[in-house]
């Protein structure tokens, strides 16, 4: 873990040798389990392409409101510091750690201010077999602001996560991921990661707790899904870190929405509200389920095997 300097608040651009694979993102998720309110706004610039994307939607009341996804976007001339695309507009108030979002939307429009009570972290996302964007840094804070739907506005606050990543990116190679974001408090917040590459399992992420950060070692999270086959109901994980501590987590999610992206990549995240050592946290369960057989699994069953001559 390491803290970054404000000048990687803006965009990037790509080196001479990135290729068309490199992207930037820019992402915000907040909950507010008071009104069942929030929010998961992710945009990409795809520069090596030539395009931009959008995965945006909010909630309030336990339903979603409002909802834009994009995979063809133009991309836009602003800088990340004050950025408008599909539908959004992102204004930086203080570098790394404060920032304004609005998001429209047919009926809905929400209006949040982030302010982060964490340093922008910077962590590697490494991953064997999968490419998610070399650069990366994270930070959890709070949000507060209003969603109006038809003319009504509803006050909203709770904590949120911002992250900001660029690089080449291979989102074909995630085959199946769950992802857990979970603040109890300014004492106690976790990011961790379990997901599937065609190499084989990964782990990573952290857990601050007792004044420190503790790196994931390894993480084990059974997720529920309703009979729809992709929507996250809650979880149950079990996590280790390096110098030794576990933990156990589980999550009881509300409501939720997926997105997709280029290679076959579909998701689902969803507001949830997590309980781990007798406190109540809220944030974001994100789940892909694996839908092909592995490399290894494919060998498993017998279906790369080397081919035999016929005499």
């Amino acid at each position: 873990m390491r803290t970054v300097s404000a000048e990687h608040d803006g965009s990037h651009a790509p080196g001479p040798d990135d290729g068309e694979s490199w992207q930037e993102s820019w992402l915000l998720t907040w909950f507010d389990p008071h009104a069942l309110a929030g929010g998961y706004h992710h945009l990409g610039l795809q520069r090596g392409r030539d395009k931009a994307d959008v995965w945006s939607w909010a909630a309030l009341g336990g339903s979603v409101v409002g909802r834009f996804q994009s995979l063809e976007l133009p991309l836009p001339a602003d800088d990340l510091a004050d950025m408008t695309i599909g539908g959004m507009h992102l204004r930086t108030t203080v570098p790394l750690r404060g920032y304004e979002l609005t998001a429209d939307y047919e009926d809905a429009r929400v209006e949040v201010d982030y302010q982060a009570f964490t340093d922008a972290l910077a962590l590697g996302l490494e991953a064997e077999g999968a490419d998610l964007g070399a650069h990366h840094y994270e930070s959890m804070g709070r949000v507060a602001g209003r969603v109006t739907v038809a003319g009504r506005v509803t006050e909203v606050s709770g904590w949120g996560f911002q992250d900001h990543s660029w690089g080449p990116r291979n989102w074909g190679n995630v085959l199946s991921h769950r992802w857990i974001l979970a603040t109890f408090g300014e004492d106690l917040y976790c990011a961790v990661v379990r997901m599937t590459t065609p190499a084989g399992p990964a782990a990573f992420g952290y857990v601050f707790d007792a004044g420190a950060f503790h790196d994931i070692s390894s993480v084990d999270c059974t997720a529920l899904i309703a009979g729809d086959g992709h929507t996250p109901l809650g979880c149950d994980a079990r996590f280790w870190t390096t110098d030794g501590r576990g933990y156990h987590i589980t999550g009881d999610t509300g409501v939720a929405s997926s997105h997709t992206h280029d290679q076959g990549f579909f998701f689902t995240s969803g507001l949830t509200v997590f309980s781990m050592g007798g406190r109540l946290g809220t944030g974001i369960f994100e789940t892909s389920e694996l839908k092909t057989p592995t490399p290894v699994q494919r060998i498993e069953l017998g279906l790369d095997q080397l081919a035999v001559p016929a005499l």
